[in-house]
């Protein structure tokens, strides 16, 4: 596995082997390395409107992260030339078929670990592919990542099926995190028994994002929530995770797992918990864990979705 947030290449090499490997399928490439236009390359072919590319060596894998990419590159083209232009987004990482199809209401083609490998073979750059995103996932990478996805989908949010939900993020966690996390310990309450979590995972990472997470957050211990509801968590449910972190007990680091993004408003509760308390407690929902286990199948460290969930949280502090 790769160190979190690193390549193989520098974001340079990558853009000049995506211009490569454009040239190689027969399109005229134009590179600008300054960005002087916005965009990194503009590639045309005879009788189509050229296609703006933005190539990003640390893949957004969070939805804030991906709408202000896709934000930014529609202004590009909106403003260029050519406003029938297309655009693409190149990562050597890998996004999950949610976020390309999320690019895809903003008219943005996605260039990811699976195009570049896919692309690559069709004209013997496979070698070479495989040195920028890495080898292609196995058989059985695919098929956990495959049935867990489809496993989520299909439990129905609400309180009918929490107990489904709730194990299946034991699951799921497990398959994420461990190692190097140790495994989930179920259902542990506090001494006087009233605060009880769904997972608690031991953090003892000699190195790498979790030991970051240790180190700076308090993450002796990932504490982990699991609310199968329909909407939005709401205030109660942070507070109840809130009181559960102690800086001499579990840590200060927390994990809830849920259905949907969270309400807006529910910002300025997790704000208050990190700024007066240092309590860092970070919503993961559907989307997020379908990418994590995405990363995870391509041999990326899934933690990369939390530490880019926590960057995002702490700049608009």
């Amino acid at each position: 596995m790769q160190s979190p947030g690193d390549s193989p290449v520098s974001h340079a090499n990558f853009e000049r082997f995506i211009a490569k490997l454009l040239r190689a399928t027969g399109a005229a490439v134009r590179e600008q390395p300054y960005g002087d236009r916005g965009w990194d390359l503009e590639v045309t072919r005879v009788g189509a409107d050229p296609i703006y590319v933005e190539c990003k060596l640390i893949t957004p894998q969070t939805t804030h992260r991906l709408s202000s990419a896709f934000n930014q590159m529609s202004f590009y083209a909106h403003t260029s030339d050519n406003p029938r232009a297309g655009m693409a987004l190149a990562t050597p990482g890998a996004l999950s078929g949610s976020a390309k199809e999320f690019a895809n209401r903003f008219g943005i083609s996605i260039w990811d670990a699976d195009w570049i490998r896919e692309t690559a073979d069709r004209v013997g750059l496979a070698e070479e592919a495989t040195r920028v995103v890495g080898g292609e996932p196995s058989e059985q990478e695919q098929r956990t990542t495959n049935v867990l996805i489809e496993r989520l989908r299909a439990v129905e949010p609400g309180r009918l099926h929490w107990s489904q939900y709730q194990k299946l993020c034991r699951e799921i966690t497990h398959e994420l995190f461990c190692p190097p996390l140790s495994a989930p310990i179920w259902e542990r309450a506090n001494l006087d028994a009233t605060n009880k979590r769904d997972l608690i995972l031991p953090n003892y990472a000699p190195d790498g994002l979790w030991a970051f997470f240790r180190s700076k957050y308090r993450a002796d211990f990932v504490v982990i929530d699991a609310k199968n509801y329909r909407k939005s968590i709401k205030k109660e449910e942070v507070l109840q995770i809130a009181n559960y972190l102690q800086r001499h007990g579990a840590g200060l680091f927390a994990l809830i797992f849920c259905r949907t993004s969270i309400d807006a408003k529910l910002l300025y509760i997790l704000r208050e918990q990190w700024v007066l308390y240092d309590k860092l407690i970070t919503p993961l929902h559907d989307e997020d864990v379908v990418q994590m286990l995405t990363a995870k199948e391509h041999g990326r460290d899934p933690a990369e979705v939390i530490r880019q969930k926590i960057e995002d949280f702490r700049l608009q502090i």
